[in-house]
């Protein structure tokens, strides 16, 4: 069917609809009385002055909404003619009613600080023309809220989309479509808002809130990280989300706050095993940093590929000089959210080129850090970086994240990467192989991140027992350079 088709086949079931749309004669649409609660508790979680319902029938939405509060502005648009008769005798002052189309909102811009579409949704057969039409009349940091129908799992909407809804047609119905959490989720970000919730409540009620950025969030998302870079997004969402578990095994403020500010909707960036592969990760490293600066209390810390993490908050003892190194796209981000501290410094650079390391001290005790970094590096990079932290850094260690080849191999499999265009590119089965590849460094222990996973899952356990050699894990290495 065409986009007009599916527009008139809407306009005919609710020209017949419009008379006893709120009666209790409605039949099916009946229902929707069901959906107006919640639609008022989540409007009563933060003002609002001037609100659309989109799809607003007959206006019933808006007749409770200006019972409750009669001081805003009420806006309601719908594409049939009849419904917005029928609101239009209601008389409602300072409710404008606009027969109109959803997908191409009549309004200027940033018009609305609150948008709601109450079992309108599924009728419209250009979704995304309707997400970016509402990002246009929304104002920053204002909200849609959505409510449709949907179905928990992929067959029953396979079933609903593919055969219920084309013999729906049959009998004068306008249904186009339902959605699954990541078909709103696509609409969304290419709208430019943020999905913050989305629940199926219920058999099959769909209920999301997304939110268009206001200024200072559009500002701190400017630069545009690259594939590498972009994966930052992972440990970031995993340690936040981690962060505010009654039974957290780590903490990071500093997670919570960018993640709470971004307003980055996390469920693609923290599945299972990665949101319990980077818990360990991060113990293990700490562990690891503070054994390292008890023992060189005045050491330069190096962490390179630093993207937003929050190490020195968490092992800070008060004399070690840090240097966090990474692209200039993801030092601009992180300056947006990381103030300048005493001991601690944001340095520009890339790892490839021969300067990253200019302006760093080089001389007494250097702890390097390559977390999450050296998989996405070819083997040739890899031993060029080691060579160069040889050559400019008289002594110290590394602590580096390795990937065992089979895991290298299959980015597009890895639960959390595969959501980005980064790739895994080198790995090693054994850390030994490092000292091989780059003269100079003395593997001195390593420790698969299963080693801390078993503490507090099955899965760990299980992965422990069969799988340990092929998961990421810490090695700690001793290096000599060149300045001695």
């Amino acid at each position: 069917m065409t986009t007009q088709q599916y527009k008139d086949l809407t306009v005919r079931e609710f020209t017949k609809a419009a008379g006893v749309y709120e009666t209790d004669h409605a039949g099916v649409y009946k229902m929707c009385k069901k959906d107006y609660p919640d639609v008022l508790a989540e409007l009563e979680k933060e003002p609002f002055t001037d609100l659309l319902d989109c799809g607003c029938g007959t206006a019933p939405m808006l007749t409770q909404l200006h019972e409750k509060y009669p001081e805003k502005h009420y806006t309601g648009i719908d594409l049939t003619p009849k419904m917005i008769e029928a609101a239009k005798a209601k008389n409602m002052k300072g409710v404008t009613l606009v027969v109109g189309d959803c997908e191409s909102l009549p309004f200027a811009e940033e018009s609305f600080d609150a948008v709601i579409c109450c079992e309108s949704f599924h009728h419209y057969p250009n979704p995304q023309d309707f997400f970016n039409s509402v990002a246009h009349v929304l104002r920053p940091n204002g909200r849609l809220i959505l409510r449709d129908m949907t179905m928990r799992t992929a067959p029953v909407r396979w079933f609903c989309n593919t055969v219920e809804m084309p013999l729906a047609h049959l009998i004068g119905k306008g249904d186009v479509r339902i959605y699954s959490r990541n078909e709103i989720q696509k609409l969304c970000e290419n709208a430019g808002m943020h999905l913050e919730s989305f629940e199926v409540r219920g058999f099959c009620r769909l209920h999301c809130v997304m939110r268009k950025p206001d200024a200072a969030v559009r500002a701190a998302e400017d630069p545009e990280l690259g594939n590498v870079q972009e994966t930052a997004l992972i440990p970031l969402a995993i340690k936040a989300n981690e962060s505010k578990r009654a039974n957290r095994r780590i903490f990071d403020a500093k997670a919570v706050e960018i993640i709470d500010a971004l307003r980055i909707d996390t469920e693609k960036y923290d599945k299972f095993m990665s949101h319990e592969g980077v818990v360990a990760r991060t113990i293990l490293f700490d562990n690891e940093m503070r054994k390292a600066l008890k023992k060189y209390p005045d050491a330069v810390v190096i962490n390179i590929g630093c993207g937003l993490d929050d190490r020195f908050t968490r092992v800070d003892n008060g004399s070690v000089r840090w240097y966090n190194v990474d692209l200039p796209d993801a030092i601009a981000l992180r300056r947006k959210f990381f103030a300048a501290r005493d001991r601690e410094y944001m340095i520009e650079g890339d790892l490839l080129t021969d300067t990253w390391a200019d302006g760093i001290p080089q001389d007494g005790m250097t702890i390097i850090i390559a977390e999450g970094l050296l998989m996405y590096f070819t083997e040739e990079q890899v031993q060029h970086l080691l060579t160069q932290i040889r050559s400019r850094f008289g002594r110290g260690y590394l602590l580096a994240e390795l990937m065992h080849p089979a895991a290298a191999g299959n980015s597009r499999h890895h639960d959390t990467v595969k959501h980005t265009n980064a790739q895994f590119r080198w790995g090693i089965a054994d850390g030994a192989e490092l000292e091989k590849l780059c003269e100079g460094y003395q593997l001195l222990r390593e420790t698969s991140f299963f080693a801390e996973m078993r503490k507090y899952t099955l899965a760990g356990k299980i992965g422990d027992l069969f799988f340990r050699k092929y998961n990421d894990r810490l090695a700690v290495y001793r290096f000599l350079g060149g300045k001695q």
